[in-house]
């Protein structure tokens, strides 16, 4: 039996992502899949996507985005590559690069990694130099992202804004709102297990949006938080406090904002469905992160 999840403008290898809503509970929780030739979301697999693997007799099913499998007359496209086991390895893509675009991805990596570590200068622009490939008439564009270790030293993490020709004279109009908005998702990391598929995808669909309906995130300077009701300005004041802290959990969330669990836990889906809240979890522990845009 399957659930109908079934669009037209939805293939075979495309990725989606959105979240399960369960009607009773009001709690939401992070899918992803990469579709088959079917085009179809199983009972199974929502149910492997909920706590205890336990289905409900209702739930929603809402399909945030939907990202294409082939790169190839994709006008946008997110690369993302971090250290793993000793390796920098591909752990991000919108779409899987075509051939030729990610050697030039794996080789530029290869020497940046070599060269950064190599040098005594360790000051490197958030923007590196564009690079064009001729065989896909695209521009790469490399971002650097440092990250701190346990030892107190950078650890860089490449993101490649890839772009088709017409995109690329986007970016350079709207360089100033991608910038900002680079810039604050890099200043919000803090731990390399931050550069997760879920997150990446935001960042994706975010800058997809600036390309192209020149549409920035909303953003929540301290200023806009005072000026939110008063749960939902405690709620963010203090995860805001927690997230160097990897988040908060729910449990004491509510503890500390002398509010009861089912009150909290309500208006935090609310907040994620805004998305300007994340919710993760840990040692079946439920864990309230903020987001960049905050």
């Amino acid at each position: 039996m399957t659930i109908p999840a079934f669009l037209s403008f939805i293939e075979g290898g495309d990725r989606v992502v959105g979240y399960v809503q369960l009607i009773d509970g009001d709690e939401t929780f992070h899918f992803e899949k990469k579709m088959s030739t079917f085009r179809h979301i199983t009972i199974g697999f929502i149910r492997s996507s909920l706590p205890g693997k336990e289905l409900p007799n209702r739930v929603k099913i809402t399909i945030q985005y939907v990202h294409k499998a082939v790169e190839e007359g994709l006008s946008f496209n997110l690369v993302g590559y971090k250290k793993d086991d000793g390796n920098y390895i591909m752990n991000y893509s919108t779409a899987k690069p075509n051939s030729s675009i990610q050697f030039r991805l794996d080789t530029f990596t290869e020497e940046f990694v070599s060269g950064y570590f190599e040098s005594k200068n360790t000051e490197v622009n958030l923007f590196l130099d564009p690079i064009y490939d001729e065989e896909s008439k695209k521009w790469i564009i490399p971002v650097f992202i440092p990250i701190q270790d346990e030892m107190g030293g950078n650890i860089p993490v490449i993101l490649y804004l890839i772009l088709i020709q017409d995109y690329y004279q986007k970016f350079n109009d709207t360089f100033e709102k991608i910038s900002k908005l680079l810039l604050r998702f890099s200043n919000w990391f803090f731990d390399i297990n931050d550069f997760n598929k879920e997150n990446m995808s935001k960042l994706s669909s975010q800058l997809n949006d600036l390309l192209d309906k020149n549409i920035e995130p909303e953003y929540f300077e301290m200023g806009k938080v005072l000026q939110l009701p008063d749960l939902d300005r405690g709620i963010l004041v203090t995860v805001l406090k927690e997230h160097k802290s990897g988040g908060i959990t729910l449990s004491l969330l509510s503890k500390q904002l002398q509010e009861t669990p089912q009150n909290v836990s309500a208006k935090v889906d609310e907040l994620i469905k805004k998305g300007i809240l994340r919710k993760y979890k840990d040692n079946d522990q439920t864990i309230i992160d903020t987001l960049w845009i905050v």
